[in-house]
């Protein structure tokens, strides 16, 4: 599915109860927001955003973005925190980027692979809400773009200091009418959102300790928030 909307889709109410059926109501819900893709400014710079987050967090992710028949060059990252964690205490995160060329799977655990290219301490990372298609993300530290060449793939882990620091999407394992929406019930390949540019590839979760802990395959998430992205160096 090619994203090519140039704006923000009508906003999903977030979960009013704590019941089930509230929740896979709402998980469901978010099947009807794709993932969008938008020029932001003149001179191909676009802004890349995912489908909402579920209700799921975690210290943080790998993920991978593969582009397609052009070179991109990423220009920020920008991410939302834990819509149920508490105010003070999980909104202001400790925040590593760090990414290498190549795929990330297999190198979960070998710190020797990656090349940290963004830190922050403290970082004010506000809350998203499950399937709020008006989130506004935070930017993530990020010193230089990172330039990813045509049908190629670059592998990315974000990681926090707080257990579920990070709002990410997990894939919906129920039928829910979300058959139009294929992104989000079957991952194939891994792919979670994609573009007309680049397509966003699931990872599995750090744990505490980044590159000692981490989660197994059957606990894959996506990445949610916005790819900003130029086709020719910035």
């Amino acid at each position: 599915m090619v994203g090519t909307s140039r704006c923000r889709v009508s906003s999903l109410r977030a979960p009013t109860s704590t019941s089930l059926r509230s929740s896979v109501r709402m998980e469901a819900d978010e099947a009807e927001a794709p993932a969008k893709e938008k020029a932001a400014a003149p001179g191909g710079s676009f802004e890349f955003y995912t489908r909402p987050r579920t209700t799921n967090a975690n210290w943080g992710t790998f993920f991978e973005i593969a582009t397609k028949d052009q070179p991109i060059y990423v220009t920020g990252i920008r991410a939302g925190g834990h819509s149920f964690a508490d105010f003070e205490t999980y909104t202001r995160l400790d925040v590593k980027v760090m990414t290498k060329e190549g795929t990330a799977v297999g190198f979960e655990t070998d710190a020797d692979a990656w090349k940290t290219i963004g830190e922050a301490s403290e970082l004010n990372m506000p809350r998203i809400e499950v399937g709020d298609s008006f989130a506004v993300f935070t930017p993530l530290p990020l010193d230089e773009p990172v330039m990813i060449p045509a049908n190629s793939v670059q592998g990315f882990v974000i990681h926090t200091n707080k257990k579920t620091g990070l709002a990410l999407r997990r894939k919906l394992n129920f039928d829910a009418n979300n058959e139009g929406d294929p992104y989000f019930k079957d991952w194939v390949d891994g792919v979670t959102d994609e573009g007309e540019h680049l397509k966003l590839v699931a990872g599995l979760c750090p744990g505490e300790k980044l590159f000692e802990d981490v989660s197994d395959s059957t606990n894959a998430r996506a990445f949610v928030g916005v790819i900003d992205y130029t086709l020719s160096e910035p």
